[in-house]
């Protein structure tokens, strides 16, 4: 119980402080993440980290809204409790990363490959993944609100607790293989 307390303190502290005056990323975060590829708890809103091989970088309860992951390689990250809204991770490579609980609100996934991610309780409200592969993704409760899965491939994802009825789906792969097409424009 005492370490959920600390954590949730830590998220609140980091909310405020990436809800302040501060938009930009804090320059010494973004050294520290390339020179270790460590960065749990940093302040990396807006940062341009796009294309970079962030594999198995430790990330969590980072803060990275509006960043610029497009093409990054993020294999195995942990980004637990992070905060990526709105950010660009248009064809990042996040196979097998630790996305439980981030707020990935708007963010674009699409192209993305989360294959075998586990993102449990994350917040994927509005976000956009389309063409992303989720192939044996854990979603767990996940929020998807509006999300765009278009051409998504969610073959072997766990997706209990995850309500997708305003979810855009055409062309999408479900669990159990079935292509889904119910928002797709008629012919």
């Amino acid at each position: 119980m005492k370490r959920l307390w600390v954590i949730l303190t830590t998220v609140v502290v980091l909310w405020c402080l990436s809800s302040g005056t501060a938009n930009a990323a804090i320059a010494d975060d973004v050294q520290k993440l390339l020179d270790t590829n460590e960065c749990p708890v940093c302040i990396l809103n807006e940062a341009p980290l796009e294309d970079l091989d962030l594999a198995h970088a430790n990330l969590k309860i980072a803060v990275l809204t509006n960043a610029n992951l497009a093409g990054a390689n993020l294999q195995k990250a942990n980004l637990m409790l992070s905060d990526l809204e709105a950010a660009n991770l248009t064809g990042a490579n996040l196979t097998q990363a630790q996305l439980n609980g981030a707020n990935l609100l708007k963010a674009n996934l699409s192209g993305a490959n989360l294959t075998g991610a586990e993102m449990t309780q994350a917040n994927l409200e509005d976000a956009n993944l389309e063409d992303a592969n989720l192939e044996n993704a854990i979603m767990l409760s996940v929020t998807l609100g509006q999300a765009n899965l278009k051409g998504a491939n969610l073959k072997g994802a766990n997706l209990r607790g995850v309500n997708r009825s305003q979810a855009l789906l055409c062309q999408t792969i479900m669990p159990d293989g079935a292509v889904e097409n119910r928002n797709c424009p008629s012919p």
